[in-house]
């Protein structure tokens, strides 16, 4: 099952991960990280997933193929 690597060193907090991927990702209360909800993805959130990596604009996310 496909899991999710956040590198929260290259992460500036955009959101828009939790935008595209409500359920897996969301903005801390504080604004200060994007916390990532289900590191494995099940089969029905995988496009959700995918999208969030393409759409993050310092690609700090990713999808690995466990």
């Amino acid at each position: 099952m496909p899991t999710i690597e956040l590198d929260h060193a290259v992460c500036i907090v955009s959101g828009m991960c939790a935008s595209v991927a409500p359920s897996l990702f969301r903005v801390a209360d504080d604004n200060s990280e994007i916390i990532v909800l289900q590191t494995t993805v099940p089969d029905d959130l995988l496009d959700e997933a995918m999208n969030a990596e393409l759409c993050c604009p310092v690609e700090a996310i990713r999808v690995v193929d466990g």
